[in-house]
């Protein structure tokens, strides 16, 4: 199988400060991948440059193809990002979070509403899907937000800390 990402030799530094220093792997397309360390190993800045939010002060790395530093724009399209922490609408039930998100990934008319359903499906909420997110447990809410991650049908979607209790752990 072709890899998916490619990461060589990616810093980044804060002043005299090194958070990531030259980490380097390839994960394959259907693998399973997990970056294990301490607090502060850099985890989470390395999540952070291969979703585009930081910029690698050297380095580089490749989703599908497209390179982080030369374009992320077309970076961010192959990718779905799940958060640590929720990014959902409590307000909202399931359906109308992810339409709002499936929308601002620019989904829209049918194959939104199609693609909701399909998602619904997948994370096992399709019968609670009117219900509002405030009553779901703290699981149900995970799910919701999985599937936001997962609405725009992206090559590689990066889970932020899979299990918030474990704060050494991130997997993509």
């Amino acid at each position: 199988m072709p890899n998916i990402l490619e990461v060589q030799n990616l810093v980044k530094q804060y002043g005299d400060f090194t958070a990531v220093k030259g980490i380097s792997f390839d994960i394959k397309e259907g693998e399973i991948f997990s970056l294990l360390g301490p607090n502060g190993a850099g985890k989470t800045t390395t999540i952070s440059m291969l979703s585009t939010l930081y910029t690698p002060t050297s380095g580089d790395a490749t989703i599908g193809g497209h390179s982080i530093t030369k374009d992320p724009m077309s970076v961010k399209q192959v990718i779905g990002v799940v958060p640590q922490d929720l990014a959902l609408y409590e307000d909202l039930t399931a359906r109308e979070n992810l339409i709002f998100w499936g929308q601002m990934y620019g989904l829209s008319g049918k194959s939104l509403n199609q693609r909701v359903d399909e998602v619904l499906e997948q994370i096992g909420l399709t019968d609670k899907a009117k219900n509002r997110v405030k009553t779901y447990s703290g699981g149900m809410k995970r799910r919701v937000n999985i599937g936001v991650g997962l609405l725009h049908k992206p090559l590689t979607p990066a889970v932020g800390r899979a299990h918030s209790n474990q704060a050494d752990q991130q997997t993509i």
